[in-house]
């Protein structure tokens, strides 16, 4: 036993031993050389006094080395590490990320947060050394280009980004407000690129430029409007970013115009000039993405067939558009559908006549209203969007009614009672037509949009392309309706009125947003995007819900949001009372049948 004990003992000796003999290599060892643990210690160490932002990408681009380093190696997890610290340590702890948010436009805060995003989703889908170095220098250029503009320095990439092309010379004897009449000039009416049109986009916010240091506001002004309706909508840009790219990057290049238009009605010729040129660096970064090449035009491998390309962006188009028409449609027929379920099927078949028709009807508008804006030359023009603003402000109104009409049928005891009502047949009628009136205006207004989307595309060469898109998102969008009719129809009557209701309020809110976007885009709300609304990031989520970063949206919404929390509030409580007073009245009810007996 003392053998078996001092054995024992002096393996944990040496076990001891060794632990302390290795501890300060292990130490050492999960210590990373490569670069200071913070950015405090990475200016001690680099002896800097003064703090510029610059100074922080530098620090952003040892550590970004050093993960493509320990990449290299096979050390994904160490390289995954590395780039959480450039993010958090570095870029936040320095108070770089901050002071973008607060300083500059929110394209930049976001464009950092996507580039990080890329780096890591190299990694994690085992992309190769390559990738992973094309996007960790994609990363550094958009920090650099966001250091300069605040340490106040002149950025290189704006310099060379500007050199002169071929459309440079014919706008040097001609201005070209349109495609149409550049196209003609430089020969490109057939064969062209989407930089092809940002090289002419170039020299229109260029022009744009001089005429505002030159005093001439309007000018520039009408330059601006000049890129958007006269390219950007006209080549198919818009439709093509929505579609390949995403809704969420067209609202954001949208909104940079308004904000560069917003600038030249009383901004600084700095303010103006920078506003621009961030337009100017998106339109070439989504013209790189539709071309497939990078920055220097070689191809990246990222870029689709023309073919592929029409496909895809019909089918995201005419899905992202019917998504939030079916929303409502499919509630409100649910809705009818349930509530009537102990009525005969024709009476329950002439409630949902009008809704099927108000569906049908905003289909056949739809197509009116495109034709008629193309007939008055008002297709892709500020009158379109009013148009479209105008529409979704009076969904939003309709929305808003439906919902709180339905929160306050939530309860059955409140059903029954409004049923029961000797009003009750006329209110229902009253709420059919709303309800109809609701499916309408949710289908005239992506309806309309969406023919004026597809009739550019369906000029190319892609028509069967075109169709084939449209016919699978069409397929998608049945299984979405059938989906939320199914699931809603199975919902217990409360829930099921809850839900409904919820719904509604979300995309009357939504809505309301949107509209008041595209009022911003036909310039008859002008754009402010302070800090405190800025941060909000370009997402496909935040689209949908008609959330943009800027003051003239989120605020309208913020007040909608209180007031439909506080009427809900009121007829979910009024509701409570009426279902007590119901069961106050069955019991006495029951209490005289008793008696009686």
């Amino acid at each position: 036993m003392n053998i078996r004990a001092r054995h024992i003992r002096r393996i944990l000796s040496a076990f001891l031993a060794m632990l302390l003999l290795c501890w300060p290599f292990s130490a050492f060892a999960g210590e990373d050389p490569a670069y200071p643990a913070t950015w405090q210690a990475y200016m001690e160490e680099n002896g800097i006094e003064e703090f510029t932002y610059n100074a922080v990408v530098d620090g952003i681009t040892q550590v970004m080395e050093a993960a493509a380093k320990s990449y290299e190696a096979s050390d994904a997890d160490t390289a995954l590490k590395q780039i959480a610290d450039a993010k958090n340590v570095y870029w936040g702890g320095s108070g770089f990320k901050v002071q973008m948010q607060k300083k500059l436009p929110a394209i930049h805060k976001s464009s950092a947060l996507a580039d990080f995003k890329a780096c890591t989703k190299t990694i994690k889908e085992g992309g190769s050394a390559d990738d992973f170095n094309t996007a960790k220098d994609v990363l550094i250029a958009d920090l650099r280009n966001a250091a300069n503009k605040l340490d106040g320095v002149k950025s290189d990439v704006d310099i060379a980004s500007e050199e002169e092309t071929a459309a440079t010379a014919l706008f040097r004897e001609q201005y070209y407000g349109d495609w149409a009449g550049y196209s003609k000039a430089a020969g490109k009416e057939k064969d062209w690129t989407w930089n092809d049109v940002a090289d002419a986009m170039t020299e229109v916010f260029r022009d744009a430029k001089a005429k505002y240091a030159e005093g001439d506001a309007e000018t520039a002004y009408n330059h601006v409007n000049d890129g958007y309706y006269g390219y950007y909508e006209t080549t198919g840009f818009e439709r093509n970013t929505m579609g390949y790219i995403s809704g969420a990057r067209k609202s954001e290049v949208e909104l940079q115009f308004s904000a560069a238009k917003s600038a030249s009605k009383g901004g600084t010729e700095e303010e103006f000039n920078e506003a621009v040129d961030i337009l100017r660096t998106m339109i070439r970064t989504d013209a790189n993405k539709l071309d497939g090449v990078d920055e220097d035009g070689n191809a990246t491998g990222g870029g689709r067939s023309a073919s592929l390309a029409t496909f895809i962006a019909c089918f995201t188009i005419i899905l992202r558009e019917g998504f939030e028409a079916i929303l409502v449609v499919g509630a409100i027929i649910a809705y009818l559908i349930k509530t009537t379920k102990d009525r005969s099927d024709e009476e329950r078949k002439r409630l949902l006549r009008p809704v099927y028709a108000g569906a049908i009807l905003g289909i056949v508008l739809s197509f009116v209203s495109a034709w008629l804006l193309n007939q008055l030359k008002l297709a892709n023009s500020a009158s379109q969007e009013v148009i479209e603003g105008v529409t979704a402000l009076i969904a939003t109104a309709v929305l808003f009614y439906v919902s709180n009409w339905m929160v306050s049928k939530s309860e059955s005891e409140a059903w029954d009672a409004y049923i029961k009502s000797k009003v009750g047949k006329a209110a229902q009628t009253g709420s059919t037509f709303a309800l109809a009136f609701t499916a309408f205006l949710a289908v005239y207004r992506e309806g309309a949009e969406v023919i004026l989307f597809y009739q550019p595309l369906l000029s190319g060469g892609s028509t069967s392309m075109v169709w084939l898109g449209f016919a699978v998102g069409c397929v998608c969008l049945v299984f979405v309706y059938l989906a939320i009719r199914l699931m809603s129809v199975r919902l217990p009557l409360k829930p099921f009125f809850l839900v409904t209701s919820i719904l509604m309020a979300v995309m009357s809110i939504a809505f309301l947003g949107s509209g008041i976007k595209e009022l911003i885009e036909g310039d008859v709300i002008s754009m402010h995007a302070p800090a405190w609304v800025a941060w909000i990031p370009s997402h496909p989520v935040l689209e949908v819900l008609g959330i943009y970063p800027c003051v003239e949206t989120i605020v309208p919404q913020l007040i909608l949001t209180v007031i439909t929390i506080a009427t809900f509030v009121f007829w979910l409580k009024r509701n409570k009372k009426l279902k007590q007073e119901m069961q106050e009245h069955q019991r006495e009810k029951q209490q005289t049948a008793e008696k009686g007996q």
